[in-house]
C-alpha cells in the first residue's frame, strides 16, 4: 500500500454529524495520539540528537499490522542501545484515530502514538525521503545529526531491523 492509498481499508465509518436539537456534549477526552506533519516529523528527528528509526504504518495495511509486534519489541530493545523508534500511523485521524490507539495498545504498547498528517502526499513523501515512493510499511534510519542513512521499504525481519539500526548506532 501507499501513503495515500488505503485500498481495502478497514477503518470505521465516519461518525454521523450531531443533530442541531441535541444538547452539547461534554468536552472530549484527550485524543491519545499526536498529529505530526512533515515539518514536525523532521524537527522531531533532528531535535533528538540521537539515532532515530522513523516507522510508517497504517491499520488498513495487512503487512503493517503483522509487523507491529516485531517493531514494538525492537523499539523496546533499542532504547538500551540509544536508538529511538518514532512510529507514525498513516491512518486518517478523523476516521480512525481512536482505532489507531486501540491497535497500538493491543499490538504494540511500546510504539509512539503519533499519526502523520501528510497534506499533499507527494510533498510529504519527498520531505521524508525523495527516493521513497510512499509504500508501507517503511522504516527510515537517521543518525544522531538527523541525516538519513538508509531505509527499509516493505516487511522487515528482526535481522533487517538490527542491520538497519547498526548503521546508525554507536553501540
Amino acid at each position: 500500500p501507499r501513503v495515500d492509498d488505503p485500498a481495502g481499508a478497514s477503518e470505521p465509518p465516519p461518525a454521523a454529524a450531531p443533530r442541531a436539537a441535541e444538547a452539547p456534549k461534554p468536552a472530549a477526552p484527550p485524543l491519545g495520539y499526536t498529529l505530526m506533519d512533515a515539518t514536525a516529523i523532521n524537527r522531531e528527528v533532528r531535535g533528538r540528537r540521537r539515532p532515530v528509526l522513523l516507522h510508517f504504518w497504517a491499520s488498513w495495511c495487512g503487512p503493517c499490522l503483522e509487523e507491529l509486534p516485531l517493531v514494538d519489541r525492537f523499539a523496546r530493545d533499542m532504547k538500551a542501545r540509544g536508538v529511538d523508534v518514532l512510529s507514525l500511523s498513516l491512518d486518517d485521524p478523523q476516521r480512525a484515530g481512536s482505532h489507531v490507539v486501540e491497535v497500538l495498545a493491543a499490538r504494540a504498547p511500546n510504539l509512539t502514538r503519533d499519526i502523520a498528517k501528510p497534506g499533499d502526499s507527494d510533498t510529504f513523501i519527498n520531505a521524508i525521503d525523495p527516493r521513497w515512493e510512499g509504500s508501507i510499511p517503511a522504516i527510515f534510519a537517521f543518525d544522531d545529526h538527523g541525516r538519513l542513512r538508509d531505509r527499509l521499504i516493505g516487511e522487515a525481519s528482526r535481522h533487517d531491523l538490527d542491520a538497519l539500526a547498526a548503521k546508525i548506532s554507536r553501540r
